[in-house]
């Protein structure tokens, strides 16, 4: 499997290469063989970054010296420039290109699911000095054939930014100091030309680790981390990002979005001396802690939370406008003890609340029935309490066993605008009552008007998925001088076997056998007495008129 995805971006470079006339036949880029070097080198590099990630997830002690072997391994080997290069290679492909995720999403959750990660996670770290991670031994074309492409045009030349000159002088900012910049710049700004932040901050330093928050493309942000707390702020690089990817660096850039949340840096360049520089005086916003990976705080089934320690499952929903349009419900479990746990994602028979409590005190606090309906006192990070408050929520009943629905329940969202652009999406589930299930997933993307009236353009992209299978559609049209160009593209997948199997609803769990093999245990009840309205996973849907 993994030899296929490498031979589809070999092809991709083979044949690009056949219809630049300017290549020599003998060029290493029209070589599959050379081509197959530079790929598999890359996948290792992707491979490993995706085992540093599980193992930061599972919270393994070894982290820090791993991500440090890892930047190591990729400096002494020269990796980023060989990403950068198939990247390109991925982006010209379009949705043709294989995903990252079929190559790394196994070996994640072979790091998730190991009884002794910890032991895991630090023999991976040794493994970056072993001879069978030497790229450079195991395939020497691959730096070679990179230049060729370059050289043929076939991909275009790393854009990195500039290295700043001697030593800076000024302040430098951390990321849990982006919300007080942005109070004391009247809440910041969305977005604004470089030349309106030249005038407004003039160019800001940023200390921060670099990370990649998006594949297929690649996107980096500076991140603020302390054992197991992080900034909740971030700031978004408007750069190839790719060498200093797990390095602790300080950018110089003009500051175009601005909020308490989040800053972009543009027309960036590295500070290479940051000896002149001294820390901003503003106020730091305290770390929070990092998000605890589900299986964290999961049991096996049946060995979390018992039945006679479970007093409700509560829930209340409502409307979110903000960039979009969705239906947002938040569920919790309420203990005979007085204790309330706010993260539902399982059902409550997997909740380790042992785990849980150590791990996201923030998740806990205390209830108490107040008029006619409940009151509640969250816990910050610490687990200090904080004040009591009304909350709107509702109790609602545990599946009778072995219940049997008919119909299809759906549930749709929109993120964006109209206007600028936006992502339609709706999830399914269709349940018989022999017993059988169906899940389903299509979404719309579009570029919004604002693109066609401007430029004439219009680019969307369109996916499905069911019992039978599944497909995805792409193109669009560009305006340009000469009138509009267009260009569409299309690729089915599967048997649809990964979302069709046997259902059982028991209590609060939902239980999905696949016929490809694979088992999921959801949380679920009916959201009223009518059963119109079922909550699946992580949210309610909506039988079909």
């Amino acid at each position: 499997m993994r030899a296929r995805r490498q031979g589809a971006i070999v092809l991709a470079a083979v044949h690009a290469c056949g219809a630049a006339a300017a290549a020599p036949a003998q060029n290493l880029a029209a070589d599959p063989a050379a081509v197959k070097q530079l790929v598999a080198a890359v996948s290792l590099d992707v491979m490993s970054e995706a085992s540093l990630r599980a193992c930061e997830d599972v919270g393994a002690p070894s982290t820090p010296q791993m991500r440090a072997a890892w930047v190591a391994w990729r400096e002494r080997h020269q990796i980023a420039p060989l990403r950068l290069v198939v990247a390109d290679l991925r982006r010209r492909q379009g949705s043709s290109a294989p995903s990252w995720k079929k190559l790394t999403e196994p070996l994640r959750q072979r790091v998730l699911s190991d009884p002794a990660p910890d032991q895991a996670c630090a023999g991976l770290a040794r493994d970056w000095q072993a001879a069978g991670m030497d790229v450079s031994a195991q395939y020497p074309q691959a730096r070679a054939v990179a230049v060729a492409l370059v050289q043929a045009k076939l991909v275009s030349p790393p854009d990195l930014p500039a290295v700043a000159p001697g030593p800076v002088r000024g302040q430098v900012l951390l990321p849990s100091q982006i919300d007080a910049l942005s109070a004391q710049q009247g809440g910041g700004w969305s977005s604004i030309s470089k030349d309106e932040a030249q005038r407004k901050l003039g160019p800001v330093h940023v200390k921060g680790r670099v990370e990649r928050w998006s594949e297929d493309p690649d996107r980096y942000h500076l991140i603020q981390e302390h054992a197991d707390r992080a900034a909740q702020a971030h700031v978004y690089l408007k750069f190839d990002a790719e060498p200093w990817v797990g390095r602790e660096v300080v950018v110089r850039g003009l500051v175009t979005s601005l909020r308490a949340y989040a800053m972009d840096l543009a027309d960036a360049a590295i500070v290479g001396d940051t000896s002149g520089l001294t820390p901003s005086p503003l106020p730091q916003q305290p770390l929070a802690r990092k998000e605890v990976l589900l299986q964290r705080v999961m049991s096996a089934p049946g060995k979390g939370l018992p039945e006679k320690d479970l007093a409700a499952v509560v829930i209340h929903g409502e409307a979110n406008y903000n960039q979009g349009t969705r239906w947002e419900e938040d569920v919790r479990f309420l203990m005979r003890d007085g204790s309330v746990y706010r993260r539902t994602e399982m059902p409550p028979d997997q909740l380790n609340a042992a785990a849980s409590r150590q791990l996201e005190p923030q998740r806990w606090g205390r209830w108490r029935a107040g008029g006619k309906g409940y009151e509640m006192q969250p816990q910050d990070d610490d687990g200090r309490p904080g004040a009591w408050q009304p909350e709107k929520h509702r109790a609602v009943r545990p599946w009778p066993k072995d219940t049997r629905l008919e119909g299809s329940y759906s549930r749709g969202t929109f993120s964006g605008s109209l206007v600028t652009g936006g992502i339609s999406s709706t999830r399914g589930i269709r349940f018989t009552r022999d017993g059988r299930f169906e899940r389903s997933y299509s979404s719309l993307a579009s570029s919004g008007s604002l693109a066609a009236v401007m430029n004439n353009t219009v680019v969307s992209g369109s996916s499905h998925g069911d019992g039978k299978g599944s497909s995805s559609t792409g193109g669009g049209t560009v305006g340009t001088p000469f009138g509009t160009a267009g260009a569409v593209s299309s690729r089915s997948n599967d048997d649809g076997a990964s979302r069709r199997g046997r259902y059982q609803l028991s209590g609060f769990v939902l239980t999905l056998d696949y016929d490809d093999g694979h088992q999921e245990r959801l949380l679920s009840f009916p959201v009223h007495d009518d059963n119109k309205t079922v909550y699946v996973g992580n949210g309610s849907m909506s039988l079909d008129k």
